[in-house]
């Protein structure tokens, strides 16, 4: 099962007790563990580490049980456990454990070479793989977890959210604490809220893109200004500016070939925000002015690679074109 199956599973009445937890999305195991341990909140709690435990010192905890009490036990780093020699009798115990939960979770890096015997002997119905999330399944992380602080993130602060963070979730976690914190007891958080609270750099990049959409030359070159003060490389700042025009040249063939918006946000796997903003966008440009530009986009690229022309003067050569009519 996946990380929504397991916490959809948690809210049953009967559970299993015993689980494998692998997967490379760490960040989710320790969501799925603490959601476990809320479970079996009343229960005694101990944890352990594959490289310093044995199953002879394991077996024990499943014989004898603790009569009047749960007890839940981890065991981290389990790909370091030693394949046990009865197999037979571990795998008589984990059927059905008394008044004992346990949790065996793998070590990404590693686990892939060490892993198999464990999901030989432990019940399929508790193996839990925490696979890293797409788009959409980040953007459902995220709601719920705004759903259980009680707050109200907007949409264009939400996309902020996952365009610098979504592939890190600890990391998105605690930027979303820090302006929880910063607004006090304020509920509903805008775009506005995490810029006070974001770098330089990275409210630059947002408003960078925001002025591409716009066709703002001024926003635009201040965005540049900020970036490149700020270390940003210039390929990296050509890769930005290809990637948003070729988003929107996507998105109008879609639109002129009928798809919808959802249909397209389905399609090319983008935040429901940038869609919006991309369709916004189109009424900025005619179909030939967006291939104009994407056409000045090759060739810059071809510049900066080529040329030893100065890639700051190139960008700002391309950016001020950004709201030129077609001649």
């Amino acid at each position: 099962m996946n990380y929504w199956e397991f916490k959809k599973l948690l809210k049953q009445k009967d559970i299993p007790l015993v689980y494998l937890f692998i997967g490379e999305e760490k960040f989710l195991m320790e969501d799925a563990l603490e959601t476990l341990r809320n479970r079996f909140k009343d229960a005694s709690y101990q944890v352990f580490f594959g490289e310093d435990i044995t199953w002879r010192e394991i077996i024990p905890f499943l014989e004898a049980p603790p009569l009047f009490e749960n007890q839940l036990l981890v065991i981290r780093h389990c790909q370091n456990l030693k394949e046990p020699k009865d197999k037979d009798k571990i795998v008589s115990l984990l059927k059905n454990p008394i008044n004992t939960c346990i949790v065996f979770m793998a070590n990404g890096e590693e686990e892939s070479k060490k892993r198999n015997y464990l999901e030989k002997i432990i019940p399929k119905n508790g193996i839990v793989e925490f696979s890293k999330l797409k788009s959409d399944g980040v953007r459902r992380w995220l709601n719920e977890k705004l759903k259980e602080l009680n707050i109200s993130l907007d949409s264009e602060a939400q996309y902020f959210l996952t365009m610098f963070w979504g592939d890190n979730l600890a990391l998105l976690y605690r930027e979303l604490e820090k302006v929880i914190s910063f607004v006090g007891g304020k509920k509903e958080i805008g775009i506005e809220d995490l810029k006070r609270v974001s770098s330089p750099k990275e409210v630059a990049f947002f408003t960078f893109l925001d002025a591409l959409y716009k066709r703002d030359v001024f926003l635009a070159l201040s965005g540049l200004d900020t970036l490149w003060n700020e270390g940003m490389p210039p390929m990296v700042i050509l890769e930005i500016i290809i990637k948003q025009f070729r988003q929107i040249l996507r998105v109008y063939a879609l639109l002129r070939e009928g798809f919808s918006e959802e249909e397209i946000r389905e399609k090319l796997d983008l935040h429901p925000f940038v869609i919006k903003k991309i369709i916004q966008s189109l009424t900025n440009f005619t179909a030939a002015e967006l291939f104009r530009l994407y056409f000045l986009l090759r060739q810059l690229d071809q510049d900066i690679k080529s040329t030893t022309k100065n890639p700051r003067i190139l960008l700002e050569g391309f950016l001020i074109n950004l709201n030129r009519p077609l001649t």
